[in-house]
């Protein structure tokens, strides 16, 4: 018999019993897996809710979307949307919901596997979807889906990835046909389903149990041990920088969790904060279940819950003409500001008995509506956490106070415990320069620090680089401070305001050092992939794939792969006249047989191609920088890069903070709260490096020049 998780037998005993569907089709697989099949019910991803899913080791998972639906209360519309017949609403199509658990899963949910995929395509069949109709057969299926649009190629292609199972197809032969077509059942083990990746997803699936030995003791203020206690209330809590609040949040959240055994949701503004919030729960000495704390940000718990409610998105036939502005106006609008997007479904929606939001500066204000009025259980408690000082996108606030949906006065956290005494006085000097009249200036660099002594020990300083090659200055500047303060990679952040720079830097210092990193965005080569890919039919692009005629290489995407990284290392030896990139480029290309004048000759017609203009990359990019941001944990052991918004929230021991000398306003962000953001993330040691700004630069210098080296 497969394994089941939960256990067959507790299915009675759950919170939400299974459907007849479901019960149905999970009773089959009971009768019908060995095991070698794990079943996973009712299982909860990251906020994804997907009816069944089946993993086999070695072999691949199969995500089953169950639907009791009977199809004669439906129509599909000539765009190929669902609607219900009796009054031609829009419903999310369960073959589109279905494959938005899979694009999850590669998306978002497990480290790497995206890059995986866009290095080598074949990973996205390690997934597979389908999804089965109680009520229906294969041949009523057939005439509702497949024949009104028979000579639609295009939608009969986006078919191909879901299976579509009517109940006469639940019998021994035609199931285990079904997983040989998907390989779940096979003579040969699936080489790319390794062992390393069906333990990451599997740790994604099953509960994990945290015991009190794992977590940390913490001596906490007065103030502290009265906001770690959980209660049905609504309070809005204000924090100086290092004041602790993701800690407190984060005991609150377990002490909650142990009060009304519930699951408890926090939500975020930036994505990143989530793994940093679940290590500080992790610290929580307390027995308790990981897998009781949904940690997500606002968007993504709003797309989540349209897609587990069936609600589809309805875009105007001109949209993909749209700006960018236009896009974002046009979703925030109608989606995620929209407070009666829930209206007709708040019956189904699952409440939660404690709601606590992290970054509330950064939240509108129908945000909070909308997660108070259709998620919050009545009589829960609803607690906010926030700096106004940190409100690096503009938000207007009242009284120089932040906008929120609770009445009552808010309760301070006035005292910094983390950052030393050295960067807390440049902190409230920059207060004191750039925020004057607009926020109340804080006081916390005159206050008795608690934090284990570590006021006269770290290391500031500023650097103003008016000209040069800023990224060869940047490595020299990070190395030396690295061996002078007897850092670790793995305690060193640098931030910056420019992804580009931060990805040309990532692989200059990748090269160089021979040194792994940890990134928030994609890599050099994995731009470069994704862009020989979106132009794989360029005679120029087949031409670099035939340059690897003579290597062991067979898929012309593993060839693109490596083409890539051949494309980075030139163009890099070129701009930096490096050894270390030259020793490399020749290395690459006599493991795959290539002659470098060979290669050289195609790159420079590569480099002279029109069509190096405007290829639109901005969506697959998102793709790979939410599935990096999503995986980003505090100690991965390697020199950590992103940008100030991203790395929001975290800290740092040892902190290169840069400023560039092309700020402009186009960013979208106010620039003083995000240097201030920047620098505050800092526990000990704060460089800061102004890359020729001159408007920052007097300023900038002054809060350094009284500092102690």
């Amino acid at each position: 018999m497969a394994i089941f998780f939960p256990p067959f037998e507790k299915f009675s005993l759950l919170k939400v019993k299974p459907e007849p569907g479901e019960f149905y089709l999970l009773k089959f697989l009971k009768d019908n897996l060995d095991d070698s099949f794990e079943v996973y019910f009712q299982t909860f991803l990251n906020g994804d809710r997907p009816d069944i899913i089946i993993m086999r080791k070695d072999y691949g998972v199969f995500i089953i979307e169950v639907k009791d639906w009977n199809l004669s209360h439906y129509y599909i519309d000539e765009k190929r949307r669902w609607r219900l017949k009796k009054n031609h609403a829009y419903i999310k199509s369960p073959i589109d919901q279905v494959l938005r658990y899979k694009e999850n899963i590669y998306n978002l949910h497990i480290p790497n596997l995206l890059e995986c995929k866009i290095k080598d395509f074949r990973f996205w069949s390690i997934v597979s979807c389908g999804v089965y109709f109680h009520n229906e057969t294969s041949e009523t299926l057939k005439s509702f889906i497949i024949d009104p649009f028979k000579d639609d190629i295009k939608y009969l292609k986006s078919l191909w990835n879901t299976d579509l199972i009517g109940r006469n197809l639940l019998n021994r032969s035609d199931f285990e046909r079904i997983l040989w077509n998907r390989h779940l059942i096979s003579n040969y083990k699936k080489e790319l389903f390794s062992e390393n990746l069906y333990n990451s997803i599997k740790r994604y699936l099953q509960p994990i149990q945290h015991t009190k030995e794992e977590g940390v003791l913490i001596n906490f203020s007065i103030m502290q041990k009265r906001l770690i206690l959980s209660k049905p209330s609504e309070r809005l809590i204000k924090g100086v920088m290092g004041s602790g609040k993701t800690t407190i949040l984060a005991h609150r959240a377990v002490n909650s969790n142990k009060r009304t055994g519930q699951k408890v949701l926090i939500l975020t503004f930036n994505i990143t904060l989530k793994n940093f919030i679940h290590d500080k729960i992790n610290n929580v000495p307390d027995d308790f279940n990981l897998n009781d704390f949904y940690v997500t940000n606002y968007h993504n718990f709003i797309s989540a819950e349209l897609n587990n409610l069936g609600i589809d998105y309805i875009l105007p036939e001109d949209f993909f003409a749209w700006t960018d502005i236009q896009k974002s106006s046009f979703w925030e609008e109608k989606y995620y500001s929209n407070i009666n997007l829930f209206e007709d479904y708040s019956d189904k929606i699952i409440k939660y008995e404690t709601i606590l939001i992290d970054e509330i500066q950064d939240y509108k204000k129908p945000w909070m509506e909308i997660i108070k009025k259709f998620f919050l259980a009545k009589g829960g408690e609803f607690i906010l956490y926030g700096d106004e000082k940190q409100n690096i996108f503009g938000n207007v606030l009242k009284n120089k106070e932040i906008i929120t949906n609770i009445d009552h006065e808010p309760l301070e956290l006035k005292v910094c415990f983390r950052s030393d005494q050295k960067i807390k006085d440049i902190a409230i000097k920059f207060q004191q320069i750039f925020f004057q009249g607009k926020y109340n200036i804080d006081d916390f660099n005159k206050q008795l620090s608690l934090s284990l002594g570590f006021e006269d020990c770290g290391y500031t300083n500023y650097i103003f680089l008016p000209t040069g090659n800023s990224i060869i200055a940047l490595y020299d500047i990070v190395v030396d401070n690295s061996k002078r303060l007897k850092e670790h990679p793995n305690d060193i952040t640098i931030l910056s305001l420019s992804i580009s720079f931060l990805r040309k830097f990532d692989f200059y210092y990748r090269i160089r050092s021979n040194e792994k990193t940890n990134t928030m965005f994609e890599t050099e080569e994995v731009w470069y992939k994704l862009f020989l890919d979106l132009n794989m039919n360029h005679e120029i692009i087949k031409n670099g794939v035939e340059l690897f005629s003579k290597s062991k290489l067979q898929k012309d995407d593993i060839k693109r792969s490596k083409l890539a990284v051949l494309i980075s290392l030139v163009r890099f030896y070129r701009e930096f006249n490096g050894d270390f990139f030259k020793i490399k480029l020749d290395k690459y290309l006599a493991k795959q047989n290539i002659e470098y004048l060979s290669f050289k000759d195609w790159y420079d017609s590569f480099l002279n191609g029109e069509f190096l203009k405007g290829t639109p990359l901005a969506s697959r990019i998102k793709n790979i920088r939410d599935n990096k941001k999503f995986n980003f944990w505090p100690n991965p052991g390697t020199l950590k890069l992103s940008t100030i918004h991203s790395f929001k929230g975290w800290e740092a021991n040892t902190l290169f903070l840069l400023v560039e000398q092309n700020i402009t306003s186009s960013y979208g962000f106010s620039f003083d709260e995000l240097i201030y953001t920047g620098m505050t993330r800092s526990r000990h040691n704060l460089i800061m490096i102004n890359f020729g700004n001159d408007y920052y630069h007097k300023e900038l210098k002054l809060l350094f020049e009284n500092q102690k080296v």
